[in-house]
């Protein structure tokens, strides 16, 4: 007896900056629905629209390279149609229209993944859209983060807030594409990596002194989120393949977080590591006087591997 080959499954997740006008997020999600089946073996799973962050996930996925590579190329195009980054306003850090595109092999050899990567690269390029690979898809074997911290991504977060084109800071050439950012489409971060869980908790704050205007408070909320999200990740000295980073997110703060690997940090560790982080940081020197932080539950912005897998397996079986 002979065991059955295991099938491939691949994933996309394309990161748009858009998250706000409905009406051009209709169109881009009618066309990502059409990119999918029935047009090609390729499942739209998730869509994870954030008006706070301005920014949406489309997570695609199927057996084919080629028929995710060609299903996130279309809502690409169609997403470098309808925004304009010389236009964007977020509270979240971005580099460009088509921000990053992330692809993950849930089945079968890692390779699938880089080869899926470095075709969305070149699509992006042809396009018009510089684009540097990472992880398994990079030849320099740079890391996601390290390219963010390279081109300037976290530069506004200190006031939490990005506004207008990326002014890129950049210490590495593009693999695809102009060598030179264009204003309206920025660049874009392609790679392949194992699967990443996106986990974000919310911290929410009281502040005792009423005469503190909106602005001083959210100051100060971000200066604690900044020392809880330090804490938590492996960075700080904290949990292992955790990455985090402080966000404002709806009058509160996001500890917004990249767990690389869920068996080594799960999301209830998470959890707990935040709300240990929250009880170690000084309020009274950062927050003032009885000014306090509660944790709130986190929330996870995608499927996981197991279901997006019996996606792929539902049109199989059609």
């Amino acid at each position: 007896f002979t065991s059955p080959p295991l099938q491939r499954a691949f994933a996309a997740v394309v990161y748009v900056s858009e998250g706000r006008r409905t009406a051009v997020l209709d169109v881009i999600e009618r066309v990502a629905r059409e990119a999918t089946a029935p047009r090609r073996p390729v499942a739209l799973v998730n869509v994870f629209r954030d008006a706070e962050y301005n920014r949406t996930g489309f997570t695609l996925a199927g057996r084919d390279v080629d028929d995710v590579r060609r299903a996130a190329l279309d809502v690409a195009q169609v997403s470098l149609r309808e925004v304009d980054m010389r236009a964007h306003d977020a509270t979240h850090p971005r580099v460009g229209v088509v921000d990053h595109v992330s692809c993950h092999a849930l089945a079968g050899e890692r390779a699938g993944a880089a080869k899926l990567a470095k075709s969305i690269g070149e699509g992006l390029g042809t396009l018009g859209v510089p684009v540097k690979l990472y992880g398994d898809a990079a030849s320099d074997g740079i890391g996601l983060d390290e390219i963010r911290r390279r081109s300037g991504y976290f530069s506004g977060a200190a006031g939490g807030r990005w506004t207008g084109e990326f002014a890129v800071e950049r210490g590495f050439a593009f693999d695809y594409g102009p060598s030179d950012v264009p204003e309206r489409e920025g660049f874009g971060m392609v790679g392949a990596v194992p699967w990443v869980c996106n986990y974000n908790v919310p911290l929410a704050f009281t502040f005792a002194d009423e005469g503190l205007d909106a602005e001083t408070r959210m100051t100060r909320a971000m200066a604690f989120g900044r020392a809880v999200a330090k804490r938590v990740s492996a960075r700080g000295g904290g949990l292992p393949s955790v990455q985090s980073m402080a966000l404002p997110h709806g009058g509160k703060v996001e500890v917004a977080c990249n767990l690389l690997d869920v068996d080594a940090s799960s999301t209830v560790d998470v959890q707990r590591a935040t709300a240990a982080a929250v009880a170690e940081t000084d309020a009274l020197k950062i927050l003032g006087a009885g000014a306090s932080a509660m944790v709130e539950d986190g929330y996870v912005t995608n499927q996981t591997p197991e279901s997006i897998i019996r996606a792929i397996d539902a049109i199989d079986a059609r």
